[in-house]
Parts: C-alpha cells; sequence; structure tokens
C-alpha cells in the first residue's frame, strides 16, 4: 500500500519537455526576474567577472562563499547560460536553484527548472528528492515552486499534483490546496483516484472532517476499492474509529477488497474501542481472505486482543503466524506484560533470543513497562539494570516508566535516584520526564520537590500544569491551586476538565463535596460540562471520608444530570454500599451495572464480592468470584477477606493454596487475610504455618501481620506465648497489637496482663475512650471498683469522652438507626421496647441468664439488667422482627464488637422467632440460626 501511494511511483517515465508554446508565454511574462535569466542585459555581461568560478556542490548553502548578493546570482547565472557545457551540468542547475530559494527569490528558482527541464538537465524526480524529508521550509520552498510552475501554465504530472496537494495539507495552506483543487477538477483529474485520496487528505487536514466526507460521499459509489481503502485509514488517524469500522463493514457489503493495512488500521480501531466482537469478526475476514500471510495484520491482531485483555487469542495468533519479525515479539511480549501476565513476558523474550531475534529497547521497555504496572518497583529496577548491562541507555519512555511503581508505593527516594540520572543524562529536559517527575513528587506529597521540578521546566504542557493544581488541591492548599491556574492561563495555556477535576477531587478528599458539586455546577453555567470523573471524584471522596449516604445522594445527582456513570463510579458506589452493608441496594447497582455491561470489569467484579461479602451474602459473593474467568490478585483477596470475616477460617486458607496453585503470587494484603481467618476460627497451628512462609512468597511481615499473630494467640488463651511474640518482634508495637492483647485478657480474665496492655495503650493512645472503657469492663469483673473509679477518672482527666456504640438495619429502603449522637430516638422506642420485654420474658422461660458482666457501673444488678436492654443490638433486632415478615432474615450493623449477653439474646431470638438473624459487629459477622451462631462462641 505505502508503495502504491509512494509519489515516486507517479514520476513520468520520460522528462516533461516544454512546448514552444510555452516557451513563448514564458518569455511575455512581464516579470523582470525571467527575462533577465533568459535574456541577460549587455550591462550585466561586461560587469561580470572575467573567470566563471563556479562553487563546490559539496560546500552548504550558508558556507561564507555564498554570502553575495541577489545580483551577483544572476551574473553567475548569465555565465551558465552562454557556457552551454556548464548549462548542462546538473550540479550547476541544482546550485542555482538552491541559492535562488536561500533569497526566496521563487520565481527565478522555477525558471531555472523550467529551462532545465527543456534541455533534459533535470526531471521532475529532481523536485521529490531535494526536498523530501528536509522539513518545514524546504516543504514550503516546494509549494512554491509548484506555484510558479502552476501560474504560467505547465501542466504538472500526477504526481506532482499529489505532492504539492500534501504540501499544502502538511502547511494548511487552504487557498493554494483549493487553486489545485480547480485546476484538476478543469483539467477531467478531479475523479483520478489519487488524485482523489489526496484531496480527501487534504480536506480532511486544512477544512474539516464533513468536507472530507461530503468528497468522499460524492465518489463512494464508485468501484474503487484504493480511494476506500485511503478513507478508511484517514478515518482511523484522525480518531474516528466508530467511522472507519463501519466504513469497513460497507466497503465489505458492496465487495471490495481491503488491502492489509486497512486491515490493520481497522483493528487498531477495535483496539481504541475495544471493540472485541468487530475484531474478532475482522479476524474472521483475514482468515478468508488470507491476509494472515502479512505480519502487518497479524501484529495488528495481537495488539487488538491485547488491549481488549484477551492474551490466550493474543498468543494464538502469534503461534501461528509465520515470518515473525521484531516487532511480532514486541507486540505478543507488550501483550503478556502490560495484561499482567510477567511471567509470560520473560519466557517470551527468553525465547525471542533463542530464535536468533535480537531485541532491542523497544523489548526492555514493553518489560519495564508492564513490571511497572503489575510488579514491584524493584522488579523494574532489576529490569532497568540488566538492560543497560545489555548496553542499551533508558530514554524517555524508560524513565517514565520506572517511575510509575514509585509514585504508586511513595518510594521517594528511590524516585529521587531516577531523577538524579535523568538530570546527569539530560533526560529531565524532556516534557513527558519533567511532568513524571512532578507527578511523582506530587504523589509522595513531596510538594517542595515537585515545585522545583516545575519551574525548572522550560516547556510545559498541561498534563504537568494538570499535576502541580491537582498536588496543591490534594494537600488542601487551595488558594495556591486557584493562584496556579491564573498563572497557567497567563502562560496562555488554557485549563481544561482535567485542571478543574484536581480541584474537585481536592474539595471532595477534604470533606468539601458540597463546595465541589457547587463548582461543578459553575463548571456547567459557563459552558464547562463536567464529565464522569467530575462526579466520580466526588462520590470516592465521600466514601473516603466515611460519608456514604452523601455517596449515594450524588451518585442519584449524576443520574439526573444526565452523566452515565463508568465501571470506576459504580465500583465507588459499591464501596459506600459495602460500608452501609446495604445488600439491597448492592444489588440494585449489582443490576444496574449488567444491563451496561460493566459487571465483567474486573474492578466492578472485585467491589461486588466486597460488597456482598460484607452485608452479609457470602454465598453471592462466592458466585460473583466463581463466575469470573480472569481473576486479579485483588479479587482473590476479597473473596479470601470475605471467608475471613464470616468466620470461615479453613476455607480462607483453602482459596489461599488454590490462589497459588493458579501461579498468583500473595501479597501482604493476601496474608494479612487468610492470617485473619485463622484468627477469627482459632486455628493456631495454620497460622503459624503460613506466617512462617510468608517470606518464602518474598513478603516481609508488617505490623497487621504481627497484629494477627498476637490476635490469635491471645484469643486462644496463649497469653504467655502472645507476650513473648510481642517482645521478640522486630518491629515497635502499635495500638493495634496491645489493643488485641488486652480483649483477649478481658476474655481469659488476666488482670496483670491486661494492666500492662493499658499502660501502653494510654501512652499511645490518650484520646481513645475504648482503652479506658475495656480496662474498667475488666475491674468490674474482677469487682475491683476502686481501680475501675480509677480508670474512669483518668479519662475524665484526660477530657476523654466516651463514644456509645450505635446499631442500624434497614427495612423497605430505609435505614433505621439507633444509638447515633445528634439523632432523636427512634419514633417507635415505645413499641419496640415492649417488644423487646416481651421477647426478654419469654427467654426466661427457656434459661436465660442475663450477663452483666460488660456493666463497669458499680450498681444493682437490676440497674445492670435495664442497661443491658438498652443495647442498640437489641432495639434492632427487636425492630425487625416487628416490622418484617415471617421468614425474613434480620440483617443489623454494629460499629462495635457485640458484647456476650447481646450475643446470647441473638442466639435465643433466632430459636423463638425461627429467623435467620445476621450481625455484623464491627469487621466480624454472626450468622444467629436456630439458636447457634456461626462462629461457635468464638469471638
Amino acid at each position: 500500500m505505502e508503495q502504491t501511494l509512494s509519489s515516486r511511483s507517479f514520476r513520468p517515465s520520460s522528462p516533461y519537455k516544454p512546448s514552444d508554446d510555452m516557451r513563448k508565454r514564458w518569455r511575455r511574462t512581464s516579470s523582470p526576474g525571467p527575462q533577465t535569466l533568459l535574456q541577460p542585459s549587455p550591462a550585466a555581461v561586461e560587469t561580470s567577472p572575467a573567470v566563471l568560478t563556479f562553487p563546490s556542490p559539496s560546500l552548504a548553502l550558508d558556507d561564507p562563499i555564498y554570502s553575495i548578493s541577489l545580483s551577483s546570482v544572476k551574473q553567475v547565472h548569465t555565465r551558465i547560460l552562454k557556457a552551454a557545457e556548464t548549462r548542462s551540468s546538473k550540479s550547476a542547475i541544482d546550485f542555482l536553484i538552491q541559492i535562488y530559494l536561500k533569497f526566496g527569490d521563487f520565481r527565478s528558482a522555477a525558471a531555472v527548472f523550467f529551462i532545465a527541464l527543456h534541455f533534459d538537465t533535470l526531471s521532475w524526480s529532481y523536485l521529490i528528492d531535494s526536498f523530501d524529508g528536509a522539513g518545514e521550509r524546504s516543504t514550503r520552498e516546494l509549494l512554491e515552486i509548484f506555484r510558479e510552475l502552476h501560474s504560467i501554465g505547465i501542466t504538472l504530472s500526477v504526481g506532482i499534483l499529489r505532492r504539492a496537494l500534501r504540501n499544502c495539507a502538511e502547511l494548511v495552506d487552504f487557498w493554494l490546496g483549493s487553486q489545485i483543487h480547480a485546476h484538476v477538477t478543469k483539467a477531467g483529474l478531479a475523479n483520478e483516484t489519487y488524485i482523489r485520496c489526496s484531496l480527501l487528505d487534504f480536506y480532511a487536514r486544512c477544512c474539516s472532517s464533513e468536507s472530507a466526507d461530503r468528497l468522499f460521499e460524492e465518489s463512494s459509489f464508485t468501484e474503487d476499492s484504493i480511494l476506500w481503502n485511503n478513507f478508511i485509514v484517514l478515518n482511523v488517524e484522525r480518531g474516528k474509529w466508530i467511522e472507519a469500522l463501519e466504513l469497513f463493514r460497507m466497503m465489505q457489503l458492496v465487495g471490495l477488497e481491503a488491502d492489509e493495512v486497512t486491515v490493520a488500521k481497522a483493528l487498531h480501531a477495535c483496539g481504541r474501542l475495544e471493540a472485541v466482537k468487530q475484531g474478532k469478526a475482522i479476524h474472521g475476514h483475514v482468515i478468508r481472505s488470507g491476509s494472515f500471510l502479512y505480519a502487518l495484520v497479524n501484529n495488528s491482531l495481537i495488539s487488538m486482543y491485547s488491549k481488549n485483555s484477551l492474551v490466550k487469542l493474543a498468543r494464538r495468533v502469534f503461534e501461528y503466524m509465520g515470518g515473525r519479525t521484531l516487532v511480532s515479539w514486541n507486540s505478543i511480549i507488550s501483550c503478556c506484560s502490560l495484561n499482567g501476565f510477567l511471567e509470560d513476558a520473560l519466557e517470551l523474550f527468553r525465547d525471542m533470543v533463542a530464535f536468533g531475534a535480537e531485541p532491542d529497547l523497544v523489548t526492555w521497555n514493553c518489560l519495564i513497562s508492564g513490571h511497572s504496572h503489575h510488579g514491584s518497583p524493584h522488579q523494574t529496577f532489576e529490569l532497568l539494570r540488566k538492560m543497560q548491562e545489555e548496553g542499551f541507555q533508558p530514554n524517555s519512555s524508560s524513565i517514565t516508566s520506572v517511575l510509575r511503581p514509585i509514585t504508586h508505593s511513595g518510594l521517594v527516594e528511590l524516585g529521587k535516584t531516577i531523577h538524579g540520572y535523568a538530570i546527569r543524562h539530560g533526560l529531565d529536559r524532556k516534557v513527558f520526564v519533567g511532568t513524571a517527575l512532578t507527578d511523582m513528587y506530587v504523589r509522595c506529597r513531596n510538594l517542595s520537590n515537585a515545585r522545583s521540578v516545575f519551574h525548572s521546566m522550560k516547556q510545559r504542557n498541561v498534563l504537568t500544569w494538570n499535576s502541580m493544581i491537582s498536588g496543591y488541591a490534594h494537600e488542601g492548599l487551595f488558594d495556591e491551586a486557584l493562584q496556579l491556574m491564573e498563572q497557567m492561563e497567563g502562560e496562555g495555556e488554557q485549563p481544561d476538565l482535567t485542571t478543574w477535576n484536581g480541584l474537585i477531587s481536592g474539595y471532595s478528599i477534604h470533606g468539601r463535596s458540597s463546595q465541589a458539586v457547587v463548582l461543578i455546577h459553575q463548571l456547567k453555567a459557563n459552558g464547562v460540562v463536567p464529565n464522569v470523573i467530575s462526579w466520580t471524584a466526588v462520590i470516592s471522596g465521600c466514601c473516603r471520608n466515611g460519608r456514604y449516604e452523601d455517596a449515594i445522594y450524588f451518585f442519584r445527582e449524576m443520574l439526573s444530570e444526565g452523566v452515565q456513570p463508568n465501571s470506576v463510579s459504580v465500583t465507588c458506589l459499591l464501596r459506600a454500599c459495602a460500608g452501609m452493608a446495604l445488600l439491597g441496594k448492592g444489588r440494585e447497582l449489582h443490576c444496574f451495572a449488567a444491563r451496561r455491561d460493566l459487571d465483567d470489569d474486573i474492578f466492578v467484579a472485585t467491589a461486588l464480592i466486597d460488597m456482598y461479602a460484607k452485608s452479609g451474602s457470602l454465598a453471592e459473593a462466592n458466585r460473583v468470584f466463581e463466575k469470573l474467568e480472569h481473576r486479579n490478585l485483588a479479587s482473590w483477596n476479597a473473596m479470601i477477606m470475605g471467608f475471613a470475616a464470616h468466620g470461615r477460617g479453613e476455607a480462607a486458607i483453602s482459596l489461599f493454596y488454590r490462589m497459588c496453585e493458579e501461579g498468583i503470587k500473595p501479597d501482604g494484603i493476601t496474608f494479612t487475610a487468610v492470617l485473619s481467618g485463622c484468627r477469627q476460627s482459632g486455628l493456631v497451628t495454620q497460622g503459624w504455618k503460613l506466617f512462617d512462609g510468608m517470606k518464602g512468597f518474598g513478603v516481609t511481615p508488617t505490623l497487621e501481620h504481627y497484629t494477627c499473630m498476637v490476635d490469635l494467640l491471645a484469643r486462644c488463651g496463649y497469653l504467655d506465648e502472645a507476650w513473648d511474640f510481642i517482645q521478640s518482634m522486630p518491629l515497635e508495637a502499635d495500638a493495634g497489637i496491645w489493643g488485641s492483647l488486652l480483649a483477649a485478657c478481658r476474655t481469659h480474665r488476666n488482670v496483670e496482663l491486661a494492666e500492662m496492655a493499658a499502660k501502653q495503650l494510654f501512652q499511645l493512645e490518650p484520646s481513645n475512650p475504648a482503652n479506658y472503657v475495656s480496662m474498667m469492663s475488666i475491674y468490674a469483673c474482677e469487682n475491683r471498683w476502686e481501680d475501675a473509679e480509677d480508670v474512669r477518672d483518668a479519662k475524665n482527666a484526660a477530657g476523654v469522652e466516651s463514644r456509645g456504640g450505635w446499631s442500624w438495619i434497614e427495612i423497605k429502603q430505609t435505614v433505621h438507626a439507633f444509638g447515633v449522637e445528634g439523632r432523636p430516638p427512634h419514633p417507635d422506642t415505645g413499641e419496640i421496647y415492649f417488644e423487646l420485654y416481651r421477647l426478654v420474658s419469654e427467654m426466661r422461660r427457656r434459661g436465660y441468664v442475663p450477663d452483666t458482666s460488660c456493666i463497669a457501673h458499680h450498681i444493682g444488678e437490676e440497674e445492670k439488667e435495664k442497661l443491658l436492654l438498652s443495647h442498640t443490638e437489641k432495639l434492632a433486632m427487636a425492630y425487625g422482627l416487628i416490622c418484617t415478615g415471617e421468614g425474613t432474615a434480620i440483617r443489623v450493623i454494629k460499629n462495635t464488637r457485640v458484647c456476650s449477653d447481646c450475643h446470647t439474646v441473638a442466639k435465643y431470638m433466632s430459636q423463638m422467632t425461627g429467623r435467620e438473624i445476621l450481625l455484623r459487629a464491627g469487621s466480624r459477622f454472626h450468622h444467629f440460626r436456630d439458636g447457634r451462631c456461626s462462629c461457635n462462641d468464638f469471638w
């Protein structure tokens, strides 16, 4: 295709010879330039040098020997015309043309070329060869020569006309291009295929897409496959991928054959649109038409499947293709690498070397880029080191790829190392490298270094500005962000929607969602249409601050504004549903995502698993998980954590080993999840085995993992072992570890160890009321009321106020909360207590004895029992029994750990009413059915 469309294909087979009429017309021209050239005046001849000295053609035109006047050049020209042997010299004619171009005398240059054509000294190919790839200035000079030749009526060939149109398109010279269009129309060449192709390209660049479309429609009924191929390629290059695919489909319907370049471009459009169905259809066309013989088409198929995350299909294309090129190897390595199949990518790299293909810088960059997205920063650095050992110097693409994992991991010291390398090798002057460095420092919350890089950049693009403005906004420095926006406009760079979205995100992160929404409405009033990213930033900010109800409200407002959610906004809202355990709304959102084909998105699917698990429906979470065809590490972690939260420790361990068997390498989050399963189920032996095996997977234990082990040992009664474990830790124990030990001491009534744990907690968290309450309860259980009062006095002296627990239940899409500060009592409080008293009376007849050990007040037993009745989870469960029909499960959410008395009451309620009761207490789930709990009284 490229050779067919090359300008060389249209060079005349023999040199063009001007006719006598043409020469006469030239002589009649009133311009003094050509007359002087063809008929030099006697005065000019007399004043010319006695000896003609012609400069060497090897000298550059800016050599001092050429520092002469235009009149001197014409004197030299006169000598050349008089000397026949020099006049026929190609180097002499070339010198004259170039020197006239230097002086901007395009008419004289055109006249010299005109005469050279007559004497067969030069051909039309001279113009093409002399100006190809010589930059914008030479392109303009060539266009001026075309203009002069055209003005005197010389008939230009199809190839020269196409070249002239191409130059007009490159320089956006609409008027000359329009004149050429008029000329070819008068000359009857407008319907010539290659002229029409050039006109399409010209109008697409210089006028509008609509003009090119109209021009194509005028000739689309002709059975001209070249024109169709050219127009499809043109649409892809202009980013009109949907239109290109529709044209490709129509081309097949009318029976025209697409060449390999067009097929490759159509596959590129499928990749950009993630249109896998159309891509597979084109793959079928490739097989039927025999286009699979072309490496270009196979490489495009690999790329298309890669962009649709269909790695198996991409590898199948690669395995069956013949004549693999370097591009083929790079394409399949990039496919595996960017889709997270890092081991496969490395294996292909080794195969590539074994088959004798030499990796280039692009190959290494593909590996580095994939590892930067899916691997660790250290793996990315190791690849960078190996690349340098092989003699390849990192370029700007290498540096930006290496900076990506550093940015997301917050490893600012490693980032500084890369920054130093970029400075030493001059790469920091590249706009993209400077932008990546700015973004790295911004995301690592190092605004001082980000400012330094930003202000040192001589050139900035809109991405650089956006990164810095976003950095200020995310740190809450809104005045600085707005000042930078003013500076941005002052330097001629207009803020785009991404700029404003950075501000919106900053407001939302800092709990100023209302202000963010006001900004959205102001943008709309000013003609800037907020997009789904704008609204998603608000929803995400609400979720981040625990304002889940606001997140749901703003999602509805987004829909009312006609903005359609994407996978990210759906993922954020599912997080809100998970936070509030809104199973009903979560199911609605699942249906919403399914109708829009978003449920197959790995991030949406992972959020669905998390939502169902945290809303108490472990079975539905498992169904979503098992339905997934391609699971990533996050989806495995979500499911393991779901089993752990529901007290299914053995299931969590089994899923962990299944994940390892399928080749997914666990990370720190995975071990936190599976160790949580062990501690929730009391699996001490398995917990030790998993903890000891962490380093074998390249995971270094963190405080979270040590907390899990302390909690596991302490819950199971191994308090001394837990204490020894804390003392032998290589890390300083934090409040989470001491809190786990204190809670276990309360369960196992070990006052001495509890006091040591509490002493640490009072130093680490002096304002946390839960620590004081736990210690008071421990003393109360031992009837050490004076000590309990001392702790209460210490709490009051420290100004610490107790935060009461709260519970809520969702009934008919309405959330009913109990015990929430600042809210009035529930309107049905009287009816709820009446039902609760009735239920407790029946429980007493069945053997229920209130457990008042959790009441840390030195009061009578009767008063303690009254306080037990006011526990919010009891009120929520009673209200659920009142308002729901028989057989309906009761789902209650509580913000703190459930006390032993409420746990007992829930078991009695499930036995007496035949209802299933699900209680989420903190991060732990209790399923009550027929008088038994799923935790087996181990919590």
